[in-house]
């Protein structure tokens, strides 16, 4: 039986929506740019070392009394729900980060049986559905990214004073802490927990975690290091 969990509500559990066939899961498409110079041969390549989106077509079945009413619920459940997190129960450890972009037909097969498309534009990766705090209290620790690509982790650091981070030989310079800061990756930005912007307390580029070993170092007065991975998959 395969299903889907989408904004944290079940497709058969909470609707009785069962996938007909397991959908396919294609690969993201790199962004590459050729362009062509007149006298040389072949393209010139540009690669924006990025990834498109990604569709994924999941075809369903709803088999139930009421069907009418079911219809309402599922149409607003789906297109209410934005952009969210998508799990297939034969991937469940996993899950895309997705929004409903089509106009869904239900289509009666049977007396009491309906079929309908679901068209899901996803982000490009995978991400791990347990993307929990790891936390670092001595310099020179190694941590594994184990995606199959690199990761933009949002990290914690806490100490006092003037700090260097070091991930993988690349340093960020951290002036005058007084508690916290929040280095994140994924909004290219710093700040506290309240929200306050700290960008002016950092110099260096932001973080990433490479396929395999990370090797995380510091100097200065930190006590502990949190980092929040978002581990990825192509």
């Amino acid at each position: 039986m395969l299903s889907f969990n989408f904004a944290c509500k079940d497709s058969y559990l909470d609707y009785g929506i069962l996938i007909s066939t397991r959908p396919t899961i294609p690969s993201p498409k790199r962004r590459v740019s050729a362009i062509d110079i007149p006298g040389r041969d072949s393209s010139l390549r540009y690669d924006e070392g990025t990834y498109e989106d990604i569709t994924i077509a999941v075809e369903c079945s709803l088999a139930s009394g009421n069907i009418i009413q079911k219809i309402d619920e599922i149409s607003a459940w789906l297109f209410n729900s934005g952009e969210n997190d998508l799990i297939f129960s034969f991937q469940n450890d996993k899950k895309y980060i997705a929004q409903v972009v089509n106009s869904i037909e239900f289509k009666q097969v049977l007396r009491y049986s309906i079929k309908f498309p679901v068209i899901f534009n996803c982000r490009p990766f995978k991400y791990a559905v347990s993307n929990n705090l790891i936390t670092i209290t001595q310099s020179g620790t190694n941590l594994i990214n184990p995606g199959t690509i690199y990761s933009m982790p949002k990290i914690y650091v806490y100490g006092t004073g003037d700090i260097t981070l070091k991930i993988n030989g690349n340093e960020i310079k951290i002036n005058g802490l007084s508690n916290k800061i929040i280095v994140d990756s994924t909004l290219y930005d710093c700040y506290d927990d309240n929200l306050n912007n700290l960008n002016s307390k950092v110099n260096g580029s932001f973080p990433i975690l490479k396929i395999g070993n990370n090797l995380v170092e510091w100097t200065g007065n930190v006590s502990k290091i949190e980092i929040l991975p978002n581990w990825r998959w192509l």
